[in-house]
């Protein structure tokens, strides 16, 4: 660790000698294919970990250069870019920290005051509208188009070559009745494609506690066009109740809740594939303890 430290350290003063650098932090279980590095502990820089993660970096620093003042939720602003876009350990960006933590499950969990969770269900539900309805050609990017129906039959091929064999009979079963209905429903795929997050988890969720109210959505590595549901998927997780307040706030939300049911659905089997890919025993075990 201290030696990956000192390379991405030397990597940010080759191309931003002017910046002092009194203070750094690596935290790399913090991003599934980023590193994590917190600079004078206000300025975020992420290296992308893996090869196929540079490609994404680029694209998630245009679109967000292109996304600036455009939500009434903060998002990051790339301020320093590399010049090396090739090489794991050269290439990486930085934005000033936005204020809050990441919303994960505990600290959810810790808030009692309905109002508040109330609140914060109706900023969340404001952030994703005004996401999905933005018009993607005013961006004036080349922005893939995600989540069509030959990706699912990919993911079940590979669910089924990966992680059956870790699968008790019952719950192999149950996945492949699940991916043939929603793959032979041709009606589930034809949804117009728009800007979506596709990756709404809690860790992307900044919380103030001292605002008591959302601050910041982060981490536009996986955005593109695609199905909105796939953002409403990820926004159930956090429970009925808190998500039943989306209604309000969200015009036509419940034409996609067919959709992101299934969706939910996959994410443990994602994060089993993706500890077979990434040799990451705990995220391995963690998406597979289900269904073992």
């Amino acid at each position: 660790m201290p030696d990956l430290l000192e390379r991405y350290l030397n990597s940010i003063q080759e191309d931003y000698p002017s910046l002092s650098i009194h203070d750094a932090e690596l935290i790399s279980q913090r991003g599934q294919y980023n590193d994590i590095l917190i600079v004078n502990q206000e300025i975020i820089f992420r290296f992308a970990k893996f090869e196929e993660g540079l490609e994404t970096l680029w694209g998630e620093i245009s679109l967000l250069d292109a996304l600036q003042g455009k939500f009434s939720i903060a998002i990051p602003h790339p301020v320093y870019v590399s010049k090396n876009t090739e090489k794991i350990g050269k290439a990486f960006m930085g934005y000033h920290k936005i204020r809050g933590e990441p919303l994960w499950h505990e600290r959810f969990q810790a808030i009692k005051n309905q109002q508040v969770l109330a609140k914060m269900a109706s900023q969340l539900a404001a952030f994703l509208h005004e996401l999905h309805s933005l018009p993607a050609e005013q961006l004036g990017l080349d922005l893939p188009v995600m989540d069509q129906a030959q990706e699912w039959a990919k993911l079940y091929e590979e669910v089924r070559n990966f992680l059956y064999p870790n699968m008790r009979a019952g719950a192999r079963e149950q996945v492949s009745k699940h991916f043939e209905s929603f793959l032979n429903t041709p009606e589930l795929h034809n949804f117009k494609p728009t800007l979506r997050h596709g990756d709404f988890g809690s860790g992307n969720i900044l919380y103030d506690e001292q605002e008591e109210s959302i601050s910041g959505i982060i981490d536009f590595g996986s955005a593109g066009l695609g199905d909105p549901a796939v953002d409403i998927a990820a926004a159930m997780t956090f429970g009925e109740s808190f998500f039943n307040h989306y209604y309000a706030v969200y015009p036509g939300i419940a034409a996609l809740i067919e959709r992101a049911n299934f969706y939910q659905s996959t994410f443990a089997l994602q994060e089993a594939l993706y500890g077979v890919k990434h040799s990451d025993r705990d995220a391995f075990e963690r998406g597979i303890a289900p269904y073992s």
